[in-house]
Formats: C-alpha cells, sequence, structure tokens
C-alpha cells in the first residue's frame, strides 16, 4: 500500500490526524512519519494501527475493529489511545454520560397514570362509550396541567 501522502513510498504507519469533530486515518511512509515528527527510531513504541497485538491475549487493534470485541483487561490498557481515536470517530462523544433521572417520584406516578388512562380511553372510544371518553378525556388533560406545575417547580 503506498503513502496516502507522498504518493509514492511504501506506507508502513497508521497516523491519525484529530480535527475538533473528525478523526482522520492516514496510511503513511517512514519519511512523511519523520516529517509529521513520529519517533520512528523504535517500531515498537509506535502505534502501528492493526499491527499493535496484546501481549496477554494476542489480540490486534484490527481484529477489535473488526468485531468491536476486546479480548481481555489488559486490551483496555494497550489499545486506549487508539480505541479513543476509533470511538470519536465512530460515536458523539468517548465519554458515556448516561440519563438524568428523575428526581420526583410524584412526576413517576402521573405520567404512569396518564398512560393508563389513555389506554382506557381508546377502550371506550372502541366500545362507543364516548360519555366515559369525553370525562377520561378531560380527567388527562387536567393530570397533564398539574404534571407541568410539578415539573417547573423542580427546574
Amino acid at each position: 500500500m503506498k503513502c496516502d501522502l507522498c504518493g509514492v513510498n511504501e506506507a508502513k504507519y497508521k497516523y491519525y490526524e484529530v480535527d475538533s469533530d473528525k478523526v482522520r486515518e492516514i496510511d503513511i511512509c517512514e519519511e512523511c512519519a519523520r516529517e509529521k515528527g513520529v519517533d520512528v527510531k523504535n517500531r515498537d513504541d509506535v502505534i502501528v494501527g492493526k499491527n499493535k497485538v496484546c501481549p496477554a491475549c494476542g489480540l490486534t487493534f484490527g481484529e477489535y475493529k473488526d468485531s468491536r470485541k476486546l479480548g481481555c483487561i489488559d486490551c483496555y490498557k494497550i489499545f486506549s489511545d487508539q480505541i479513543k481515536i476509533f470511538l470519536k470517530d465512530t460515536q458523539l462523544d468517548i465519554i458515556h454520560k448516561g440519563k438524568e433521572p428523575v428526581r420526583n417520584t410524584k412526576v413517576l406516578f402521573f405520567k404512569k397514570e396518564i398512560l393508563e388512562m389513555k389506554k382506557r380511553l381508546e377502550d371506550y372510544v372502541e366500545s362507543e362509550k364516548f360519555e366515559e371518553a369525553v370525562k377520561l378525556r378531560d380527567k388527562i388533560e387536567e393530570r397533564k396541567e398539574e404534571l407541568k406545575t410539578i415539573r417547573g417547580k423542580n427546574d
């Protein structure tokens, strides 16, 4: 494979260029690597893309990239820099932030109650019990308004 930068020499290394929102993987030769400031004296110390191997389980980064499964706990340490780059390229962020928990149980109760009432409303409409359906619809709207006021107090 030829070097992506000069197009002349044989590519020996993977080089990653990181912008604010993108990561670009470039195959480069030894000469272009030196120009980019990569220390090529000790090749084992350089991240060599798919050729880097976990000493504990023998998994290569290329195998991880294909399967998206690490072989052992040491893989996290060995491939940490590459995994960060890979995740940044494939996902929104490398830090999982999770969902914010609902702090007020009253909110949960009201949401659950509204869902149950909506199901009953559908049953009333289906069985053509329109008077009950209208009353239940109004009750649902009242609960929604109460829910808005509860949420407003918590914000």
